[in-house]
């Protein structure tokens, strides 16, 4: 029996035209940054040439960009730099807005960044839909003088895309800087600048890119309280010490080009594979779908078979088919989850909830077998 690969969320495999366009640099010789003879003027010639892609797909200026090792880095160098920041620009703020939406990479910096510079750290309010409650938002800036936001632009559990525009228009209302991590929003048009957003991650393992490789833009890169993470060499106009991997660069520039081209068409394909993969389900188990169905990641659904427990059913689906309960950071873990919690879903049903995400290679055929072993495993165990 075929395995079937449905957890797009987690980790997209590179596309074939990202894989060519990597495949010849890994044997040429070169560090891009020595800069006295041709091998290394090539690789800084691929890097510039990459560095052109992403200002013109993600609307910045190239020096407001850095390279990292992906979105959690990016997280945390936006959280660790940008908070000082935002305290000379706003010294008399004291608190930080977020949700349980985010990332662990950015509910974990914010902790530690609250503690160490005496903030508040308070949590807004979730829909019932999956979505930050922008009037709840609206009141804690109303009640408290607000340093710093985080907000995901794509969740990327439950999948539900966030009102991005309405959170920077507060955040620029009420003095407050906004971090934005748009990791999961690869079917989203990213634009910076229209945005007018502090900083934003992206990272290219989640739109067909390799592993290892992100991007922060901030608009605040050349502040002198901006602090790198890793010091060393003065790559990158010292703000990221290190020897930057061009392979892993074009790949990743060459995966935001494919998928600028393809968006609105693979968008309109995930949706329609979810729906058949839904309705199939739907023909023969009481399913519960969390999160706004519409304004949604494509390929994501959040759901639970009622009276299911969801990690019983993902192990005795192994190794045929791939799914997750949540964010692969968070493994196999049993913990209540916050996202559930903060929805006011009970806890024995969140016990049941498992994350399915359709991705560019997923076909119909995988679809059909997909919805012919959840439910044939189900009426098992039921």
């Amino acid at each position: 029996m075929k395995n079937i690969y449905l957890d797009y969320n987690s980790h997209t495999p590179c596309d074939i035209s990202v894989i060519k366009a990597m495949q010849d640099i890994w044997s040429q010789p070169g560090n891009p940054h020595s800069d006295g003879h041709s091998f290394g003027w090539n690789k800084q010639t691929l890097i510039s040439d990459s560095l052109k892609t992403f200002t013109d797909i993600y609307d910045c200026f190239e020096e407001e960009l850095l390279f990292t090792s992906g979105a959690t880095e990016a997280n945390n160098l936006a959280i660790y730099s940008g908070i000082p920041i935002a305290e000379k620009t706003n010294p008399q703020a004291d608190t930080i807005l977020t949700s349980h939406l985010e990332h662990k990479s950015v509910l974990n910096p914010l902790e530690i960044a609250a503690s160490k510079h005496g903030l508040k750290l308070l949590y807004v309010d979730i829909t019932s839909d999956g979505v930050i409650d922008l009037q709840d938002l609206q009141t804690k800036f109303e009640q408290n003088n607000v340093l710093w936001v985080s907000c995901t632009m794509t969740n990327g559990v439950i999948g539900t895309n966030q009102p991005i525009y309405q959170v920077a228009e507060l955040c620029q209302r009420y003095n407050a800087m906004l971090h934005v991590d748009g990791s999961q929003a690869g079917y989203l048009d990213i634009s910076c600048h229209d945005l007018e957003v502090d900083f934003l991650t992206l990272s290219a393992h989640k739109i067909y890119g390799p592993s290892g490789i992100g991007l922060l833009y901030s608009k605040h890169l050349q502040h002198p309280e901006f602090m790198p993470m890793i010091s060393g060499g003065g790559q990158q106009d010292s703000l990221r010490a290190g020897t930057l991997p061009v392979p892993l660069i074009v790949g990743f520039a060459d995966a935001a080009k494919v998928l600028e081209t393809v968006r609105e068409s693979e968008a309109l394909r995930l949706k329609k594979l979810r729906d058949a993969l839904l309705n199939g389900l739907n023909q023969a188990l009481e399913i519960r779908v969390f999160g706004d169905m519409e304004d949604r990641h494509p390929g994501n659904l959040y759901l639970a078979i009622e009276n299911v427990d969801s990690m019983q059913l993902l192990n005795n689906l192994q190794p045929h088919l791939a799914f997750s309960l949540g964010s692969a950071c968070d493994g196999l873990s049993r913990e209540y989850s916050p996202i559930m919690k903060a929805m006011s879903v009970p806890k024995e049903l969140a016990e049941c909830a498992f994350r399915i995400c359709i991705g560019r290679m997923t076909t119909t055929a995988e679809i059909d077998l997909a919805i012919d072993m959840i439910i044939a495993k189900v009426k098992k165990v039921s």
